[in-house]
């Protein structure tokens, strides 16, 4: 283990839109009537801030190369990449012909 606690909880810290409206600085420009910030905006600078406090951590290992293998272990087990249902790939499209009524409408 990497000493940094179990992967999913060191991953967890990341943003996501639920937490980020109780992100400090969100709160402080909403209590001085100032415009939000944006959710995509504070989701990157909390990634960042994640990301830079975890080099830190990872730079006070006695060797941190070999921890940074075993993080690159880990995230292939936690991070599973999944297809996306967005695309028509494998859909069954169904009947692709034109109808009666479109038949009527473009002879009109």
């Amino acid at each position: 283990m990497l000493g940094l606690g179990c992967p999913k909880q060191a991953f967890a810290k990341i943003a996501t839109p639920r937490c980020l409206l109780l992100h400090p600085e969100q709160i402080a420009r909403i209590e001085s009537k100032l415009p939000a910030y944006t959710v995509g905006s504070l989701q990157r600078k909390s990634q960042m801030d994640v990301l830079l406090e975890f080099i830190t951590s990872l730079l006070e290992f006695p060797d941190p190369g070999d921890k940074l293998k075993e993080l690159g272990e880990l995230i292939k087990d936690v991070f599973q990449l999944m297809p996306s249902g967005k695309h028509m790939i494998g859909r069954d499209l169904g009947r692709l012909g034109s109808t009666a009524s479109l038949k009527y409408c473009s002879a009109g």
